[in-house]
């Protein structure tokens, strides 16, 4: 089996070049809170628009929370050459 080792930097560097989620329900979001007449969630969004924004953040949603049990269950690894001086014995 194939070892991959990572340093704190390098995998540092490497969550650093994931690039965010474009998600539309979260663009129609930002756009309610900047309209004039302070309503939580922009108006007048054709329903095709708000169903395909619905069903991206649900099924973003289930993804998200499927990665994090599956990352739940790998086994821990030492950092053996990070140093933490507020736990030092």
């Amino acid at each position: 089996m194939h070892q991959v080792t990572f340093t704190l930097t390098s995998l540092r560097e490497c969550l650093a070049q994931v690039e965010p989620v474009k998600l539309l329900g979260m663009e129609l979001l930002r756009q309610g809170s900047i309209q004039p007449q302070g309503g939580w969630f922009p108006t007048g969004i054709p329903r095709s628009e708000m169903v395909e924004a619905v069903t991206e953040l649900v099924g973003y949603t289930r993804r998200c929370a499927y990665a994090a049990s599956q990352i739940s269950q790998l086994a821990s690894v030492p950092l053996t050459s990070l140093q933490l001086m507020e736990y030092g014995l």
